[in-house]
């Protein structure tokens, strides 16, 4: 074959290829329309995301061509396809407004084929819309890597009756700094963020705008808008996806102190998750008053062998007493476990308080 003949035929096996995948897509669909016309039928719930975990973990594994992660992606999308033929277009709230962090992370747990994305103006709004069926599932933040856990979510999910942890997922947060077009680092006298983005960045605000003024907004998205607003001496902290959607610039990338800086998202709703075999479940407990019994506590844990991921206390504000604590704790294993259930049931012994969050599929790192 001569180099004028190999590029066309290279292109003809690839069409080739591509009708195959498309006849193979269609037929994939229409199992997938079969399946949940049985749910249907069956007063099943349609969506059933330890399967998708499943589906997910068994296409992505490494040592293939392809990166696991470009294929995940790819599988979203095909799922997301699929319950969209089905009319399941599916709503997903997030903490705005639209080019927040949150936003990135509801984009790349969710498919953007068979879902729709509501950005709301607080966590208050979005777990409201949740309560009422307005929406689906949400996204918010709950901990960050070098400022620690969001207390509102603990809150609110404490207050919840209904809603549960159903998912999380781990996002790099590089910030930028964010300008009006045209406008340089020596116009700028007035700096705008949310408290997170200007604690992870203060070492580059020392060393870069001493003198600048430094205001606060409840997020990185609504910093940028007001930054452009108020013109080329105003500047904002926030991520790449808020400034392309307000045609500002960035002169500043990545300017975040610590290079690991890194948010971790929940995935709120409704639905109770199956075991994946990879769970993480989170608690809050409040103990009894008397000697030794966060130490009765813990060494539950320790005696089934259950690994705590995280353990912070905070006062008990839905309590009438004073200086009484809330323990809010993440663990590895699901609350259908045989050791989790039986080490619940001795917690419980130790405590006045008891409620299970979720046990849900931990993010992959």
């Amino acid at each position: 074959m001569s180099d004028e003949e190999k590029l066309p035929s290279l292109r003809k096996k690839i069409s080739a290829i591509d009708e195959d995948i498309l006849r193979l897509l269609e037929k994939r669909a229409a199992v997938a329309k079969e399946i949940g016309e049985y749910k249907k039928s069956k007063g099943l719930p349609v969506r059933d995301w330890s399967r998708e975990m499943e589906v997910l973990h068994r296409v992505s594994k490494p040592h293939r061509l392809l990166d696991p992660a470009d294929i995940e992606k790819i599988y979203k999308e095909i799922m997301g396809a699929c319950r969209r033929l089905e009319n399941l277009e599916e709503k997903v709230g997030y903490l705005g407004p639209e080019g927040t962090f949150c936003e990135i992370a509801a984009r790349d747990f969710f498919s953007d084929a068979g879902n729709v994305f509501v950005p709301y103006d607080s966590n208050w709004q979005l777990f409201r819309a949740l309560e009422a069926g307005t929406i689906d599932y949400g996204v918010t933040p709950v901990e960050n890597s070098t400022q620690g856990t969001e207390r509102e979510t603990i809150d609110l999910l404490l207050d919840s009756p209904t809603i549960k942890i159903c998912g999380e997922i781990e996002v790099k947060v590089h910030q930028n700094l964010i300008v009006n077009p045209g406008a340089k680092e020596m116009d700028v006298t007035a700096i705008y963020s949310h408290p997170q983005a200007i604690a992870q960045t203060r070492k580059y605000l020392r060393e870069h705008f001493p003198d600048a003024k430094i205001k606060e907004t409840f997020s990185t998205s609504s910093a940028v808008r007001q930054a452009k607003e108020a013109g080329k001496s105003c500047a904002a902290i926030g991520s790449e996806l808020a400034a392309k959607y307000n045609g500002m610039e960035i002169i500043g990338h990545a300017i975040e102190d610590n290079p690991n800086n890194q948010t971790r998202f929940i995935i709120i709703g409704k639905i109770a998750m199956r075991p994946t075999g990879r769970d993480r479940t989170s608690i809050i407990f409040t103990l009894k008053h008397e000697p030794g019994s966060l130490f009765h506590a813990l060494e539950v844990f320790s005696r089934h062998s259950i690994n705590l991921t995280k353990i912070e206390s905070r006062p008990a504000r839905h309590l009438p007493e004073i200086w009484q604590y809330n323990f809010y704790t993440d663990f590895e294993g699901h609350v259908d476990d045989a050791r989790v259930k039986t080490a619940m049931d001795e917690l419980r012994s130790h405590t006045i308080f008891l409620k299970i969050l979720g046990s849900y599929p931990m993010a992959k790192s």
